[in-house]
């Protein structure tokens, strides 16, 4: 009778054991008929991955690496190789200076990233001062220098047009010669 009784005992315990896993197997079945295969499983997802995904950078989070300005996104400038969020705190923002080549009035690629970051600044709401290296070339007379000096304002301006910043901008802003 003993031995009867054990024998029961473990019995019911195969069938309890049993019969919770057949529960958890409907209702996994029930669970997974309920959804469908193309429903994503649910994520945390950060605001920073968020952003990263549409192309935005956040304020104070590592940008993407960059090359040039042009390679961030709308309201960012690319400072140390990353991209990073121009705020009232974005030193780059404050002066910005367009330096030429003797003898030039054609944007070189150093004074076309200096006006493409003025050009973002502006787009940000930043007002920035923009200093135009005037033309002082001793072998040239003063009206030639004034005359190189107004053509690399021009120069400047049209750039900056270019970028989608509206000319009444430029005046409030003080696009000036640098003396």
């Amino acid at each position: 009778m003993t031995q009867s009784r054990g024998l029961r005992k473990k019995a019911g315990w195969w069938l309890a054991t049993a019969v919770v896993l057949a529960g958890v197997a409907l209702f996994v079945v029930l669970m997974k008929s309920r959804r469908p295969e193309s429903a994503s499983r649910e994520t945390t997802t950060t605001r920073a991955e968020l952003a990263a995904d549409a192309g935005i950078v956040l304020p104070g989070a590592a940008g993407p690496a960059c090359e040039s300005h042009a390679t961030c996104a709308k309201g960012a400038l690319c400072t140390r190789g990353r991209c990073e969020v121009i705020t009232s705190r974005t030193t780059e923002c404050r002066d910005v200076m367009v330096r030429f080549p003797r003898g030039a009035s054609e944007l070189s690629s150093s004074a076309g990233d200096a006006v493409e970051r003025a050009a973002r600044c502006l787009s940000a709401d930043r007002q920035p001062t923009i200093a135009i290296e005037p033309s002082n070339d001793p072998s040239r007379s003063p009206g030639d220098n004034e005359a190189l000096t107004k053509a690399r304002v021009s120069a400047v301006k049209r750039a900056l047009d270019q970028r989608g910043v509206a000319p009444e901008r430029l005046e409030k802003t003080g696009v000036h010669e640098a003396r």
